[in-house]
Parts: structure tokens; C-alpha cells; sequence
């Protein structure tokens, strides 16, 4: 038995459908039954007020919890992007919302860029919100990727809320995975598990290719890890969410 595994929370992002009519999302995340859903809030179904309230309508119980993804396809960095963002976190504060994940777009001035983002985290700590940053893929260059640069990011903003969604497939993908869960072990608060081949990210089910998911939940089942797993696969999410409340179950203490 893994030790300190109390109770790590199994979540299911509508990456795969979040292009799909509005209905059909809702009616995948009824179908699903998960205990966590991370919505995306990108285009074609921004989140909204009618979008939030009918979110809150379908929740399976009280303990249903909803997440949220922010934007990530930008019409414009800078002020722009972050008022968009201050906007998301508004509606993910009346959605109860734990955290919102960002793709902290990679600026030129970095002092402006986290000024911008301390304003957000501001916003986002009055609901009682978390801002935690994805690391993408090196072929995402507009974003924060590299461990250098979340380093710098860490190490020089004010923000008490800001924390890291580590992607593990990007992870794999940019072979960086253990540099990240030991550099910033501590401000981890959210994982997403999808699979692919190590060179491409496919977001494709659980053990569809080469990504040692098991292991990485066995790895922070020893540090005691009790956050949420988030998956974001494209396809077969029912089989991928079965296989994970799997092992979650066997790691979990009672």
C-alpha cells in the first residue's frame, strides 16, 4: 500500500466534446458520472451565465466538482489576454471552482507579463480560486514550456494562489517530468493524463501509447499527493476514466 495516498480526486476535462453542441457536452458529462469536470472555456462554448447555471443544473450531487480550463487560442497577449482571463475566473468563481488552468503566454517583458498575472491571481484569490500553469510542449512556444521558465516564474511572482497543473504527457514528450515533480512538487495542485507516442501530443486514451502513467500516479502516491487527476483524452475517455478510478482506488488508503 502507497503511503500517504489519501484521497487523490479523478476529474474528466471536456477537451474531446468541447467543440460539440452545447447539449451533447452536457449530456457526455451526465453519461460520464465523474466525480470533477474541468471545462474548457474556448470558443465555440465560452462560458457564460446560461452556461454556468446549466453546468450547476446537471451536477450529478453537491459533490460534483466543476473546474475550469482557461482560454488558450488568444486573439492578442498582454492586457487583452488577461482581462479575458480576469472574465473566466469571475464565471469560475459562481461555478464554486477550485482552480483555473492558464497557458501563461510567454511575453517579451516578463515584468509586465507578471504584473498582469498578479492582478488575475488577485481577482481569482477573492472566490477563492487557485491559478495554476500548464507547462505545454516546446512546439507551443508562445507559452510557458521549459522548467527555466517556470523557475523564473515561481521564483519571482507575489502570487500565494499560483500553482502548477503539470501535463504529464507534455512532460514526457519534453523528457521533463521528474525535473518538474521535484522542483515543484509543492505547488502542484492539478495532473492531466492523456497518452501519446513521446514526440507527438495526441491526447490519446490511457495506454494507447507509451506514456508510464501508472507509475507517475505511483510516484506521487508516495509524496502524498491528494490533488486532482484530470484526464484529457480525445477519445475513449469512459474506458481511460474506468482504468483510473482502477488504480486510484488500489493506491488509496482507507
Amino acid at each position: 500500500m502507497m503511503k500517504g495516498c489519501k484521497s487523490m480526486i479523478s476529474c474528466v476535462s471536456t477537451l474531446s466534446v468541447h467543440e460539440s453542441p452545447f447539449g451533447r457536452i452536457l449530456e457526455w458529462l451526465k453519461h460520464l458520472g465523474a466525480r470533477a469536470w474541468e471545462i474548457i472555456d474556448e470558443k465555440p462554448n465560452e462560458l457564460d451565465i446560461k452556461k454556468v447555471e446549466s453546468y450547476r443544473n446537471i451536477a450529478l450531487s453537491e459533490l460534483t466538482l466543476i473546474n475550469v480550463h482557461g482560454p488558450y487560442n488568444p486573439l492578442a497577449f498582454g492586457h487583452v489576454w488577461f482581462k479575458r482571463l480576469e472574465a473566466t475566473v469571475a464565471l469560475a468563481g459562481l461555478l464554486r471552482s477550485s482552480y483555473v488552468v492558464v497557458h501563461m503566454p510567454k511575453c517579451e517583458d516578463l515584468e509586465v507579463t507578471l504584473k498582469n498575472l498578479e492582478k488575475v491571481s488577485s481577482t481569482a484569490s477573492k472566490f477563492g480560486i487557485s491559478l495554476l500553469v500548464e507547462n505545454c510542449t516546446s512546439n507551443e512556444s508562445a507559452y510557458m514550456n521549459t522548467l527555466e521558465d517556470f523557475v523564473i516564474l515561481f521564483d519571482t511572482t507575489c502570487a500565494k494562489n499560483l500553482g502548477l497543473c503539470l501535463d504529464v504527457g507534455h512532460a514526457y514528450i519534453e523528457r521533463n517530468l521528474d525535473d518538474f515533480l521535484s522542483k515543484f512538487y509543492e505547488r502542484l495542485m492539478n495532473v492531466h493524463l492523456h497518452d501519446n507516442d513521446g514526440l507527438r501530443d495526441l491526447h490519446m486514451p490511457l495506454d494507447a501509447g507509451k506514456v508510464p502513467w501508472r507509475k507517475v500516479l505511483e510516484n506521487l502516491a508516495r509524496k502524498g499527493y491528494d490533488g486532482f487527476v484530470t484526464l484529457e483524452c480525445k477519445s475513449r475517455m469512459e474506458d481511460s476514466l474506468n482504468k483510473l478510478n482502477e488504480v486510484l482506488l488500489k493506491l488509496k488508503i482507507p
